[in-house]
């Protein structure tokens, strides 16, 4: 089922605590580890729309539901992050608001439409907007074992 739908807000990623996947005791350096403004800005750019746009072609939600769930805040909650201790990029998706979470069948849903929406984005981001793998580690790093003859 498509939906066609104009994306939501990109999320506003910069105002959160540390993610409920982190410990507080993890060796972080505060949450500028996490380079939400970065991603915020990326999501701003186009990524967001990009990924949406593509959920929206596959998802399994009607417009009504849809609407159930954007006026609930839940796409503007999904929580993007760039996690330093596995080097890779994150997504956490909202806590259902009572209401909603009350409405079985719709929460069952809207979790999993949301999981897949944060999938999307993540890939997306992957794919065309940030490279950050391990600091210093370059795929063009040569050593002198490229070049020994066996």
């Amino acid at each position: 089922m498509t939906l066609t739908v104009e994306p939501p807000e990109s999320p506003d990623i910069t105002n959160r605590g540390l993610p409920r996947a982190l410990e507080p005791a993890d060796s972080l350096e505060g949450t500028s580890d996490l380079r939400r403004e970065e991603l915020e800005g990326i999501l701003r750019d186009g990524a967001w729309s990009e990924a949406f746009n593509e959920w929206a072609e596959y998802t399994d939600l009607d417009e009504a539901e849809y609407e159930r769930i954007r006026d609930a805040g839940l796409f503007h909650e999904l929580d993007f992050y760039w996690d330093p201790l596995e080097a890779r990029l994150r997504f956490e998706v909202p806590t259902l608001p009572s209401a909603l979470a009350e409405q079985t069948d719709l929460a069952s849903k809207a979790t999993t439409e949301l999981t897949d929406l944060g999938h999307i984005v993540v890939e997306r981001l992957e794919d065309g907007y940030v490279d950050w793998g391990e600091e210093g580690d370059s795929g063009d790093t040569w050593s002198e074992e490229t070049f020994e003859s066996g």
